[in-house]
């Protein structure tokens, strides 16, 4: 009953559904017509920026759209969840279980075909199933983290409140700069810690490793057209090969399936997150 009673909810609005798969397709298209040199018939190294970019805003784009949905619908709740465990109507780990089950697949779907589509329309090397493997985990990873924030908020305001500066610190800190990394700087401690909890982070680097990994561009210019680029792509102007991309960008060791279980791994962390606040947090109401 209350899996089924999740389900209503987030289905019964079928206009909201709707837009959110509208939504899906046209920023998907969107995103293809800007980033126009990611074609279907060449590599060029003068699109490894715009092959960053697509998949970054793809990440953020899906990321936003899955949080602040969970975080409204999730902390609406919040007050009517409380006043039915005080009635031993069910425990906090069955209305976890049960939103876990009636949302993550529908918003789930929703990365699916933003996948298929962004796929479709551009010259991305990375496989249908890549995409989409990656883009629908991070959208739970995202769902999971609303979790997270909504089960220590008492209103769907605080809820938005908290969750909005949460989101854009995880998108700064998850973003790779396309113009590549300096390795001799020392990086912030802080900051990578904060990293690690950025399911944008995780799945930018998944998404870009699995598609320079072994790629080869066809030549599109010669020495000094590199050079005239060395203003605009920094360092990458001079590559010859995916491998030296993903050296450029700080992913020269990374492993797309061992990124994909840190992710898996978040979620895991998200969700426990999520049982103990709503378990110990939030207002309490006194049986008199």
């Amino acid at each position: 009953a209350l899996f089924q009673r999740s389900l209503r909810q987030n289905i019964r609005n079928t206009r909201v559904l709707m837009l959110r798969l509208g939504a899906a397709v046209l920023q998907a298209k969107l995103f293809a017509s800007i980033f126009k040199s990611v074609r279907h018939d060449k590599s060029l190294t003068k699109s490894i920026a715009d092959r960053v970019a697509l998949l970054t805003y793809g990440c953020i784009n899906l990321s936003i759209m899955a949080l602040m949905k969970t975080l409204d619908l999730f902390a609406k709740e919040r007050g009517v969840v409380l006043r039915e465990q005080m009635r031993s109507s069910y425990s906090s780990l069955e209305y976890l279980l049960a939103k876990v089950f009636a949302e993550m697949p529908l918003d789930a779907s929703f990365a699916l075909i933003f996948a298929s589509v962004l796929k479709k329309l551009t010259g991305l090397r990375s496989s249908m199933g890549t995409l989409m493997k990656t883009y629908c985990l991070m959208t739970i990873s995202s769902v999971s983290l609303g979790f997270a924030i909504g089960s220590i908020a008492s209103t769907a305001e605080t809820a938005m409140a908290l969750g909005v500066p949460v989101l854009v610190i995880l998108m700064v800190v998850g973003v790779i700069n396309p113009s590549g990394v300096n390795t001799d700087e020392t990086p912030n401690r802080v900051m990578e810690w904060i990293k690690l909890f950025s399911p944008i982070k995780w799945a930018i680097e998944a998404l870009v490793t699995a598609e320079f990994r072994g790629m080869t561009f066809e030549k599109d210019r010669d020495f000094w057209g590199n050079l005239k680029e060395l203003p605009r792509m920094g360092g990458l102007a001079m590559v010859r090969d995916g491998d030296e991309v993903l050296d450029a960008l700080g992913l020269g060791n990374a492993n797309y399936n061992e990124i994909m279980i840190n992710l898996s791994k978040l979620t895991g962390t998200f969700l426990i997150f999520s049982w103990l606040g709503l378990a110990f947090g939030g207002p309490k109401f006194q049986q008199t």
